[in-house]
């Protein structure tokens, strides 16, 4: 934890708009510090009290509300005004997005438009959540570079770029337009995406966008007021910006593994993609303030997230331990200080498991009753919270061998009845069919064009008792070429069938 409490980049702060949503410390009693988000807006702006959006008090420089915005240059000389679900020309033609769904209720980012230049999880993971609040999400993607189409898993075990459980899970809501970003004509036609978009989602390595010609120093010339959101495993700053990194890496820095485990043993990388999930919900919220501050201002924003500091916010624990006493926070594996018997317990079946949590001496009591074993209540070693801590392996294996001959449910049932906190561990399996979710609309179901009907999840949160509901498959390759490029873009068809054959569109 020494080298996370004592790292620093060399951000300066305050310096234009380019911020690090991730870089703050709180200071307070003997220099002690944690991890949390920067707060602050730029020097000089109003510090909002609500987050919502609404109307600029000051004109925009656009001449228009900040959150449909008229590009400062749009394609082929023509100027756009984009409404809810459509994008409105002047001269009187219409493009309709075809993804949109019409009776629609209105969704919080209607009216903007986001290109996704999102690779694996994170950076899509930010553009999927904004397209399920409305925003319309333009996914660039190229034929050269797949990543997560060629990963397994695949719906039915048959390979195939469109049956990608991997990236079916985290692009839905997304429209798919595919060029090869190598080519001189497909960068161009890049930008006329980001001319036409407020914001701007990547998650290359540092320095990638910038020699494609799409940084956001030039970027912004397209697009003055465009929120660049640049997402990088150790932000674009600092001495570790040209670094790469996945989850395992993020885990191993960020100082998360370094408390996962169990004691006396190694540091443990906790298992799933959390650090590339967690960050891209952090890029979710930079985005937000972004848009709000444009709203506000009418000035665009570069806004960097770095998947390590978004990660050590989850151990706010072990960096204040250290920074106030100067000792690393042990492992404890599924162990908690202040309660025994605290963990989980295998079951009947194959990989099923129960959580039990007893904190107090009357739990424990009601625990030795529900299983038959009341001379537990009455041993020496387990009868206050102080011997049970001290004798944990011993209480772990009695309840082990009680819980071995039980179902997960009857196990639950027992102890919840007997006012004994208890729990079980589901799978993903048991997750997707939760009734609970399920009737809640956390776990909804859509239909893929190739992989077909499945199930996916929700925003895990409803407004006024209503979740978002227009959730739409993941995209095949290049699905929407024809939309985004010849309505969108109003590239000729002669241009089109060119840019085809010299292979810039995919």
């Amino acid at each position: 934890m020494d080298h996370v409490a004592h790292r620093r980049g060399n951000r300066p702060p305050g310096a234009g708009t380019r911020r690090s949503l991730f870089s703050g410390i709180l200071s307070g009693a003997d220099d002690g510090v944690a991890p949390c988000c920067r707060a602050g807006l730029p020097p000089g702006t109003h510090q909002p009290r609500r987050p919502e959006f609404q109307a600029p008090r000051t004109p925009h420089p656009h001449g228009c509300h900040a959150l449909a915005v008229v590009p400062a240059c749009a394609p082929h000389g023509t100027a756009y005004c984009r409404g809810p679900a459509r994008l409105a020309r002047l001269d009187g033609g219409r493009a309709v997005n075809p993804s949109t769904s019409s009776g629609q209720a209105q969704l919080p980012l209607q009216g903007i438009r986001v290109a996704d230049f999102g690779q694996v999880i994170a950076a899509p993971v930010t553009a999927q959540m904004l397209g399920w609040l409305g925003a319309e999400v333009i996914l660039v993607e190229t034929e050269s570079r797949f990543t997560t189409r060629v990963w397994p898993p695949f719906a039915d075990g048959e390979f195939g770029i469109n049956q990608s459980g991997g990236f079916n899970l985290v692009n839905g809501n997304k429209l798919s337009c595919s060029l090869d970003l190598r080519l001189p004509d497909a960068r161009e036609l890049a930008k006329g995406i980001i001319r036409v978009s407020d914001v701007l989602v990547e998650n290359y390595a540092t320095g990638v966008m910038e020699n494609l010609g799409l940084g956001y120093d030039e970027v912004k010339k397209l697009r003055p007021d465009i929120i660049y959101m640049s997402l990088g495993a150790f932000g674009r700053s600092g001495p570790f910006k040209n670094l790469t990194g996945f989850h395992s890496v993020i885990n191993l820095f960020s100082g998360l593994a370094a408390v996962t485990g169990y004691p006396g043993t190694h540091p443990r990388i906790m298992g799933g993609l959390i650090p590339d999930a967690f960050a891209g919900c952090y890029g979710v919220l930079a985005v937000l303030e972004a848009l709000y501050h444009r709203s506000r201002t009418g000035e665009g924003q570069f806004v960097e997230v770095s998947m390590t500091e978004a990660l050590t916010g989850m151990i706010p624990e072990a960096v204040t331990e250290y920074s106030l006493t100067g000792k690393e926070q042990p492992k404890t594996g599924n162990r908690d200080e202040r309660k025994a018997p605290h963990g989980v317990f295998r079951c009947l079946g194959e990989e099923k498991w129960v959580a039990v949590s007893v904190e107090t001496d009357a739990q424990f009591r009601a625990l030795a009753q529900a299983t038959a074993n009341p001379g537990w209540a009455d041993d020496a070693r387990f009868v206050t919270l102080a011997a049970r801590l001290e004798n944990q392996d011993a209480l772990e294996t009695l309840v082990q061998q009680w819980t071995a001959g039980q179902k997960v449910a009857e196990v639950v049932a027992i102890l919840q009845a007997a006012g004994v906190p208890a729990a079980p561990v589901s799978d993903s399996a048991e997750v997707l069919a939760d009734p609970h979710l399920t009737e809640r609309g956390f776990v909804a179901h859509v239909e893929h064009p190739v992989a077909g009907r499945r199930p996916v999840l929700s925003l895990p949160w409803a407004a006024d008792g209503h979740r978002v509901d227009d959730l739409r498959p993941a995209p095949t390759f290049g699905q929407h070429n024809q939309w985004v490029l010849r309505e969108l873009l109003q590239v000729s068809d002669e241009e089109y069938e060119r840019l085809v054959a010299t292979g810039a569109i995919g």
